[in-house]
């Protein structure tokens, strides 16, 4: 028995939201609620899910859009982030320059600097912290399934930008290099959007990288 992972694609940006489940014990967590926190719970609901903590692969707006919502209904449940995307985080994660208003009253309290390890019941999550497209970039990678949420680091045949406010070209590449193409080659890679892909497949395929 393994991880059951259900995406909801979101917002206008199209953000990947994933809720990640242990088949057995039906706990769960959400990685980058991306908007729509309403539908984020009736699929949690409808499954009927134990959510047990909230992980933010970084603070862009378009991936804690549906945080407010989910916050009102669950105010004491964890929340992930790394330390250095919490000033990002604080300011509405960009989502100013679009004229937004995004409901962030609240505050992480597990922090992705100091927590290198997290739990799904029985499933160990590792922690890569991947910088570039945001400063605090992390990624989660579950090793027994060989699969990582990497956020908007790698792409099927594409790399996060980096002319965002805090992103770095030369950290991006050397984390795609030194933290996820080091990963087995039949890892599954689950990005902050569009469609899932392989680290064989970016190996061979990727432009950006070589």
């Amino acid at each position: 028995m393994g991880l059951i992972i259900e995406k909801l694609t979101l917002g206008m940006l199209e953000t990947n939201c994933y809720i990640v489940a242990d088949e057995i014990s039906k706990s769960c967590v959400i990685i980058d609620p991306a908007w729509d926190g309403d539908k984020i719970l009736k699929k949690i609901s409808d499954n009927q899910w134990t959510l047990s903590e909230i992980w933010l692969t970084h603070a862009h707006f378009d991936h804690f859009g549906g945080l407010g919502k989910i916050m009102e209904v669950q105010p004491h449940i964890g929340l992930g982030l790394h330390s250095l995307d919490l000033d990002l985080y604080n300011d509405g994660g960009g989502s100013k320059n679009w004229g937004i208003t995004i409901e962030n009253n609240h505050q992480p309290n597990i922090f992705f600097d100091k927590t290198q390890k997290l739990n799904i019941d029985s499933k160990t999550i590792d922690v890569l912290f991947v910088p570039g497209h945001s400063p605090g970039h992390v990624a989660f990678f579950e090793p027994q399934s060989k699969t990582l949420f990497g956020g908007d680091v790698l792409f099927k045949q594409g790399i996060g930008r980096t002319d965002l406010e805090g992103g770095n070209y030369n950290q991006l590449i050397d984390s795609i290099k030194n933290k996820f193409l080091i990963l087995p080659d039949e890892t599954k890679v689950y990005p902050g959007h569009g469609l899932h892909t392989s680290i064989s497949l970016e190996k061979t395929n990727n432009p950006f990288i070589f």
